[in-house]
């Protein structure tokens, strides 16, 4: 597949994500939207139990980037390993890898309308999200189409 830009070094992106993250991303949130945390797929559960109280110290963001957190958590060893051999061979892991003329986009090259109409896909443009949050659609939806998304890397 032909990316445009893929990272020689992932432990300083690792670490950025990591801190945008814990810091929680505002657009994910605005993505994702409020009733996300009742949502579930294959059983994992986006969000918390309940809501965050205005002096709880918590953020929308935080809600959401912990929502993504926890459905990873969740998921088995195996499917985070073929998450991580299918991002390698898709585009090097880089969640802003951009490929086929803008068609394909993020860590698993994701066309948009496919991103969109994913399992958890909080829509927009996969490449404004972080890795686990691409991970996360991906692996969801792997579970309930198959691989047949990647046909050489999946």
């Amino acid at each position: 597949m032909n990316v445009s830009h893929v990272l020689t070094s992932s432990k300083p992106r690792l670490i950025l994500l990591s801190l945008l993250a814990l810091s929680g991303v505002a657009i994910i949130s605005f993505a994702i939207g409020a009733d996300a945390s009742a949502q579930t797929s294959g059983g994992i559960s986006v969000g918390g139990s309940g809501s965050a109280g205005a002096g709880s110290g918590s953020t929308e963001g935080d809600a959401a980037a912990n929502g993504y957190a926890r459905i990873w958590t969740g998921i088995p060893s195996r499917e985070k390993r073929w998450a991580r051999s299918t991002s390698q061979c898709e585009s090097g892991g880089d969640p802003d890898a951009i490929g086929g003329g803008g068609s394909y986009r993020g860590a698993f090259q994701f066309l948009r309308s496919t991103w969109k109409a994913s399992p958890k896909s909080p829509g927009g443009d996969p490449i404004d999200f972080d890795y686990r949050t691409q991970a996360v659609v991906a692996v969801l939806l792997k579970q309930r189409d198959g691989a047949n998304h990647w046909p050489v890397c999946g």
